[in-house]
């Protein structure tokens, strides 16, 4: 069973975003994004690798149930091309 700590201030490499550290029962570690965390964790499943967390708002430190959703990897990095260029996404 994998034990679940944090959530803690991610590096500067991740913007700074919310993290999960996983320790596996084998003793291995690994993280996870605390937003999708939360979100796998409300939807009660693990969510694919093509599937990411997208913060409704923007705001990537709010991760209120509300402002997560679920969609596919091309819609997410679209939205965030666009938002970092500033056209409205």
């Amino acid at each position: 069973m994998a034990k679940m700590y944090g959530p803690y201030k991610g590096s500067k490499q991740n913007g700074g975003r919310k993290i999960m550290v996983v320790r596996k029962s084998d003793g291995s570690t690994t993280s996870t994004n605390a937003a999708r965390h939360q979100k796998e964790k409300a939807l009660g499943k693990k969510l694919a690798k093509t599937q990411h967390v997208d913060h409704k708002d923007n705001n990537k430190g709010n991760d209120s149930a509300k402002n997560l959703q679920v969609t596919s990897r091309k819609k997410n990095i679209g939205k965030e091309n666009k938002r970092r260029v500033g056209k409205k996404p």
